[in-house]
């Protein structure tokens, strides 16, 4: 039953934003917001808004706090999907595109963190008076990274967007893109970045060939 539930939600969230970011990746050549950025917008904010009455009206008041973590993971994660697959398949990604995309995803982590917040903690107890919002926010980004599959990939993603082909290459070193396979990583460099020495150097550096030797 619960299964056949979240399905039914999925397909939901596939309708209210799945239709609406369906040429996105094709959008992100540009060099100026057009539509499609905007539709994207709209779209998070749709699924956002689905999700926040799922979890108001229908899931937190009968779901055990895990139960409702899984169930809640699998949705974000289809959202996440979504646009990931949008980004992660586009040939061309424009500076400005690469900005917008970056606060895109930044924006969506910081909205979904609120989903997986324990209201029953956070609303009893003296020890949340003195650091309400610190205490909170930490416990729910713990519990939104374990009940979401996609969470750390699409946080890569997303922080990627800001980087240069330095930063990229340090932020190897230190794990950051450990859950970005090398070919989607490369993909993702080619469509970022102008061809140069340095890309390529990169681009041998994630090849498969590379790691193998």
């Amino acid at each position: 039953a619960m299964g056949s539930m979240i399905d039914r939600q999925k397909a939901q969230l596939y309708e209210v934003v799945g239709s609406r970011i369906s040429i996105l990746g094709d959008a992100l050549r540009a060099n100026e917001s057009v539509v499609e950025w905007t539709d994207a917008e709209t779209a998070l904010t749709a699924g956002t808004y689905h999700l926040r009455h799922i979890s108001q009206a229908a899931w937190r008041p009968v779901l055990s706090r895990d139960i409702y973590g899984r169930a809640m993971g699998n949705l974000v994660d289809t959202i996440f999907s979504l646009f990931l697959d949008q980004v992660m398949n586009a040939h061309d990604i424009s500076e400005p595109a690469s900005h917008y995309v970056g606060a895109l995803f930044r924006n969506t982590t910081r909205t979904m963190v609120e989903l997986f917040v324990d209201e029953g903690r956070s609303a009893s107890g003296s020890s949340f008076t003195s650091r309400p919002s610190s205490y909170t926010d930490s416990a729910a980004l713990k519990t939104a990274r374990s009940s979401c599959n996609y969470w750390e990939k699409f946080t890569a993603v997303g922080e990627f967007m800001y980087m240069s082909l330095s930063d990229i290459t340090a932020a190897l070193g230190e794990g950051t893109f450990r859950s970005v396979s090398g070919p989607e990583l490369s993909k993702l460099i080619v469509a970022a970045f102008d061809d140069s020495q340095k890309r390529t150097d990169l681009l041998r550096l994630l090849s498969p060939s590379e790691n193998a030797v």
